[in-house]
């Protein structure tokens, strides 16, 4: 069985010829979107200048008892091996003689990842791999193969299938103090590695009814009904949620905080949020996936209005086969199945929605005019982009200040292609800024970047962003600051760009910083969230580190005061 369709020549690993015969392995461009769903290429490649003739096996040969073992790199650095001999069902795989090649000419051979690598469903013990690899972001696969129908001669090839970016390779320290860390507005939480989230800010979740002094001179205190059984944490608008080991979720802060939950004393105790159990992973702070892959979302802000008795989780019943990101907007969001398929509501008042019309939906609706299938979604204020399966990047929504990238300040309400963006694997949004990565590494961004010339602060098509060192593995963004996380540079590892009047973007020159600026981080960071003028890390060492507006309290440092220069959040680890 010979395809036409050649996968791209460097998306190929080739072994050495064997007996005139060289065998490789390639990803199928139309492959995607999702890691799970790669359809790959076993290649026989006649090396000669004479004609070859490979018996009918050797198409057997090639896609199944030629590669011994089939190893797995996913995003956080995991090596899964499989034996390939016996996995595939080649039966009726070219059962009528002899396969002639002429010379130079190439046998292709297609198998999909699914093959080897079971749904839960029908091998538990894939399940583990199977969860990894649905997050878009990379994959890596490498070989051990033979070639021939003769005597096995090992060969080695190695082939790269970027989704996203390569994660930070940072070594981190077992015993690390503060796991993950989030914030928003004028608040920040991180959780502590004993499962207790600590919050601070201006309107710290958790703070009523602990104490008369004000938050911002407190510092960091604890949320003590959740202490020791969080596992994750998600913060929006001085809104903290939690996830817990038992797969409950819990949200506290702003009008939650006056609540009287039968927890023994007034205000200050995280909300359970109803009819969501099982819950797997948080998205933000009002969805959660739950073990089967749909979604269950909840209202912190808007009707349903939360009660003291709780808040009440919805569950999308067509988000079947699954949710693999979501996407979480000023009063909208959108989710991306598994299928590549992506969904919006919420407000929709300048089309963000991407469906034709400004009319607001309370379900999840599908974007339209979207040629194919999604691998990464992002959600501004009011606008929102999606990078497609063929790297191409298509926004639509709000555009006053550039956040599309078309060039133009006109508001659409349906999906349209950014030019000269291509081979695009990644996007991120915040307010009215858009950044998107490509498959070379580089980050290129557009909308309210506040760049000095010769970019505008409005920049309405995409500009790369320079001076960044090494690939970017995170994009944060806050009012009107961006910042960025490298996978490289050590303790230099945080570059920030736009507004600095707070120090928010790490210069103590306080005003607009363009070019980026470099964070001086006392090490490398490995996580990092922005508020709305303020900017926090987390260093390989556990540490938390703070820096931009203080004057609520948003630093973490018992004081009211701003810094440029990143303070350490005081929180109880050691040092």
């Amino acid at each position: 069985m010979l395809f036409t369709s050649p996968a791209l020549a460097e998306d190929v690993a080739w072994g050495k010829p064997v007996k005139g015969v060289r065998l490789g392995l390639a990803v199928v461009p139309s492959s995607g979107p999702l890691p799970t769903e790669l359809e790959l290429e076993a290649l026989a490649q006649n090396t000669t200048s004479a004609p070859q003739q490979l018996p009918a096996q050797a198409c057997n040969t090639v896609l199944w008892t030629s590669f011994t073992l089939l190893h797995v790199r996913t995003a956080n650095g995991r090596v899964f091996s499989y034996p390939i001999g016996a996995q595939g069902d080649v039966t009726n795989l070219h059962p009528h003689g002899p396969v002639n090649l002429a010379p130079g000419e190439t046998l292709r051979e297609r198998f999909s990842l699914k093959h080897v690598v079971k749904r839960p469903t029908e091998n538990p013990g894939d399940a583990e791999l199977w969860t990894l690899l649905e997050t878009p972001r990379q994959v890596e696969l490498w070989v051990e193969f033979v070639g021939d129908s003769g005597a096995p001669r090992i060969r080695s090839g190695h082939l790269k299938h970027r989704l996203g970016l390569p994660p930070a390779k940072v070594p981190m320290q077992e015993k690390r103090c503060v796991s993950q860390i989030a914030a928003g507005g004028s608040t920040a939480c991180a959780l502590l590695r004993d499962g207790t989230p600590w919050c601070w800010g201006a309107h710290p979740p958790g703070a009523r009814g602990i104490g008369e002094d004000a938050p911002a001179s407190r510092g960091p205190s604890p949320l003590p009904l959740l202490a020791g059984s969080t596992v994750e944490l998600g913060v929006e608008l001085d809104i903290a949620c939690m996830r817990t080991s038992t797969g409950a979720a819990y949200c506290a802060g702003g009008n939650l905080d006056a609540s009287e939950a039968a927890y023994g004393e007034p205000g200050g105790h995280p909300v359970r949020v109803q009819h969501l159990e099982g819950a797997t992973a948080l998205d933000g702070a009002q969805c959660a996936r739950v073990a089967d892959g749909s979604l269950a979302c909840w209202s912190l802000l808007g009707p349903p209005p939360p009660t003291p008795e709780g808040l009440v989780a919805l569950r999308w019943e067509e988000s079947a086969p699954g949710v693999v990101q979501v996407a979480r907007g000023g009063g909208f969001t959108c989710a991306l199945r598994r299928d590549g398929a992506l969904w919006c509501w919420g407000a929709n008042e300048s089309g963000q929605l991407g469906t034709g019309a400004d009319t607001p939906q309370p379900g999840p609706t599908r974007v339209s005019g979207l040629p194919q299938e999604v691998i990464s979604v992002a959600a501004g204020t009011s606008h929102a982009c999606a990078a497609l399966r063929d790297g191409s990047l298509w926004c639509w929504g709000r555009s006053e200040y550039g956040a599309l990238g078309l060039g133009d300040a006109r508001t659409r309400s349906v999906p349209a292609p950014v030019p000269g963006m291509s081979e695009v694997v990644r996007v991120a949004a915040g307010e009215q800024k858009t950044c998107a990565w490509k498959k070379d590494g580089s980050l290129w961004c557009f909308g309210d970047l506040l760049l000095d010339p010769p970019f505008p602060a409005l920049t309405r098509v995409p500009v790369e962003m320079k001076g960044l060192d090494h690939p970017v593995e995170e994009v944060v963004f806050g009012f009107r600051h961006t910042c960025a996380r490298t996978t490289g540079g050590g303790a230099g590892n945080v570059f920030c760009w736009g507004e600095n009047t707070e120090g928010q973007s790490g210069s103590s020159e306080l005003r607009t910083q363009s070019p980026v600026v470099r964070v001086p981080l006392p090490g490398q960071a490995v996580a990092l969230t922005a508020g709305e003028a303020f900017t926090c890390a987390i260093t390989t060492d556990g540490s938390a580190w703070c820096w931009g507006r203080g004057t609520g309290g948003q630093l973490g440092t018992k004081r009211t005061s701003s810094s440029a220069r990143p303070v350490r959040v005081r929180l109880p680890c050691p040092g």
